[in-house]
């Protein structure tokens, strides 16, 4: 265990909207020294980030990448060129910070963001991406000026922090677009594409300025064109070609004439678990984070692609639109013939078995069973699982590298 935990583990994890504590932090470590991207959006951010990162360490860049929230281990969150940070160096960049960290007394979250910002100055990296952890206006990631933002797909989430309509959950999320900073934005509702454009005049956005053509899916990957070349990512599922195509056009924005098209494919290669990850063949066992609707429809529309006709296993957090979550399931479930199994998670905002069964009868799930555990190397057919990153607490067997 890191330091950071250790401080925060018997501290409130909550989120304190305003963003006033986490600016005086950041002015007065003052590390924040490299040019950076900012990316925001309800789906596709872990993924575009990745890419970005990755793209940018194939052309000769020292990285940084700061992402939310981790899998197994708090350092998935602090990477340099796509290497995890060890507990060494978390321990003594936290050491130079703790003491701003108590003063403004910061939450988990912009303690993280302030860590990172050491750690990237630590390394002196040529640039350094952040993944917003929820909205964007309010989010600690938006609490320095960036060198240009991203707005990955935008849908229904959070709408107890965002709002109840996407022109709501929109003018959070494009917040992070500040003076005049060029933007590049992903497949989206026409309403987030004007809302962008009222914010900079240096937008990008997929369908006008760049797009993609040919995707191809498979459990091995995804091959699309972009420009008259044709690439391939490691990441799976249409959705995934849109991501990857927004990562080029953000490197080639930032790059300018040093973008080198030749060494993209090579970029677009990423290991990111829980994005439709494979974690068992024989039978196909795919582990996937999608915790809302549009996820969802992303998550089984790909599967149905590949022919996978799999059980589902689920579980999720009370503060999500579990209901809706499994209509999307159900249909799957028709097309697939498979049972859906409930878990529940353990963490205080998880949703309890009783409830989880009562919403599987409300949508009309019938081929429903309670499991606890989960073993993979114990499942004996094609098996999705899926609803929260705090699912994977539930699986044993599962490589957690």
């Amino acid at each position: 265990m890191t330091l950071f935990e250790s401080y925060f583990e018997k501290k409130e994890f909550d989120w304190k909207p305003g963003l006033e504590r986490i600016k005086k932090a950041v002015e007065e470590i003052n590390l924040k020294k490299f040019p950076s991207i900012i990316v925001a959006g309800t789906n596709g951010k872990g993924s575009t980030s990745h890419m970005i990162a990755k793209i940018l360490k194939e052309h000769g860049y020292k990285t940084g990448l700061f992402t939310s929230p981790h899998l197994f281990r708090f350092n998935e969150r602090f990477k340099v060129d796509l290497k995890e940070i060890d507990d060494e160096v978390i321990n003594d960049c936290f050491k130079e910070i703790f003491q701003v960290v108590k003063k403004y007394s910061l939450t988990y979250f912009e303690a993280a963001f302030l860590l990172s910002l050491s750690i990237f100055y630590h390394f002196k990296v040529d640039f350094a991406v952040f993944e917003v952890g929820l909205g964007g206006r309010l989010d600690a990631t938006n609490a320095v000026n960036h060198d240009i933002a991203v707005i990955t797909h935008i849908d229904y989430d959070h709408r107890d922090y965002l709002g109840n309509t996407i022109e709501e959950i929109a003018k959070e999320k494009i917040a992070v677009i500040k003076n005049n900073i060029p933007a590049v934005v992903s497949e989206n509702k026409r309403i987030v594409k004007e809302l962008v454009l009222s914010k900079t005049n240096k937008a990008f956005i997929f369908g006008k300025d760049f797009d993609v053509a040919d995707i191809t899916v498979s459990i091995e990957g995804t091959t699309f064109k972009y420009g008259g070349n044709t690439y391939l990512t490691s990441l799976i599922g249409k959705h995934q070609a849109i991501n990857a195509v927004t990562a080029l056009k953000v490197c080639e924005t930032i790059l300018g004439e040093k973008f080198k098209p030749e060494l993209l494919n090579k970029g677009l290669k990423i290991s990111l678990p829980g994005r439709f990850q494979l974690i068992r063949k024989n039978p196909t066992v795919i582990f996937d984070v999608a915790h809302n609707v549009d996820a969802f429809k992303n998550l089984f529309k790909t599967a149905k692609e590949i022919g996978i006709k799999a059980d589902v296993i689920f579980s999720g957090l009370k503060d999500k639109d579990i209901k809706n979550n499994l209509k999307v399931i159900k249909d799957y479930l028709n097309y697939s013939k498979g049972t859906l199994f409930v878990t529940e998670i353990n963490n205080p905002r998880g949703m309890k078995f009783e409830k989880l069964l009562e919403l599987t009868r409300k949508v009309g799930i019938e081929k429903t069973e309670r499991v606890d555990r989960i073993d993979i190397n114990y499942i004996k057919n094609e098996t999705i699982i899926t609803g929260s990153f705090y699912i994977v607490e539930k699986l044993d067997g599962i490589n957690r590298i």
